[in-house]
């Protein structure tokens, strides 16, 4: 880059018109794997419209509900991939993986839909305790809201649900079990995880050590590493997606589906 673009980012960052610049070096130095990314996601898109949802079957609404969050993760790390954004794309990665452990699990089992169904019952508890919390604390609140005692009331009826139905939370862990990825929850997803959550180890890299441990700088702005992968775990994740919807839905993909297949092996080989 040259000094007038880099001051540009100094003084803005990523909100700097020359973070284009940096997207073009990103997608020239990362060419295959842009590629195959946006040709993935013109199949998918493709394969949407071509789903056909039986209104009142649970597992189908769910499962499509799940596979358009699951694109526009996709396609979000896709960008914050092309702009260097490495950190905020492993968050939208790990985004990703969990919608990828939810469709394989509602495709190896239909009944998992009304566990969705159920735990909607926790949230709500949740939601409702901590406004029952804020309301005590004298935060304020719009004039048209719930009384403490309807707010309790509801609270009772919600309790009552999940204690008759033994409603029991189905953790991330859970899911990816029942999908048979276990091993990828326990890798990729747990190292995805550092990003989300603040912790030192994960600070870590904001820092420009020496030798001796010694902090010469800090990192920060456009980051030309770990794009090729950011880009391998996006695409690697819509496969597994892919293949659980066509399942789901009974769909059936062509040429353009093995050849897709076939660029993402030979790139993940050169990857290593």
């Amino acid at each position: 880059m040259e000094e007038n673009e880099m001051s540009s980012v100094n003084k803005e960052g990523f909100l700097s018109e020359q973070v284009n610049q940096w997207i073009e070096k990103h997608r020239k130095d990362n060419y295959e794997w842009f590629k195959l990314c946006e040709d993935i996601n013109r199949f998918s898109h493709s394969t949407m419209l071509n789903i056909k949802i039986h209104n009142k079957y649970l597992p189908e609404i769910i499962g499509a509900s799940l596979y358009i969050r699951a694109m526009s993760n996709f396609q979000g790390a896709v960008i914050m991939a092309e702009r260097g954004m490495i950190n905020e794309g492993k968050a939208l990665l790990r985004c990703l993986l969990e919608c990828q452990f939810a469709i394989v699990a509602l495709d190896k089992d239909k009944k998992i839909a009304d566990q969705f169904l159920l735990e909607d019952q926790l949230q709500r508890r949740d939601y409702l305790k901590a406004y029952l919390r804020n309301k005590k604390a004298g935060i304020t609140h719009p004039m048209d809201a719930p009384s403490l005692e309807e707010i309790n009331d509801l609270l009772q009826g919600i309790n009552k649900q999940i204690k008759d139905k033994n409603i029991k939370k189905m953790t991330k862990r859970d899911l990816a079990k029942r999908a048979g990825l276990l091993t990828t929850y326990d890798s990729a997803y747990k190292v995805l995880s550092g990003t989300i959550h603040v912790n030192a180890r994960d600070l870590e890299q904001y820092l420009d050590l020496n030798d001796e441990g010694e902090i010469k700088s800090f990192k920060w702005g456009p980051d030309v590493k770990e794009i090729d992968t950011i880009l391998f775990t996006a695409a690697e994740s819509m496969f597994f997606i892919l293949v659980g919807i066509a399942h789901i839905f009974s769909l059936s993909f062509g040429a353009t589906w093995e050849r897709l297949q076939e660029e993402y092996k030979s790139l993940a080989k050169n990857l290593g």
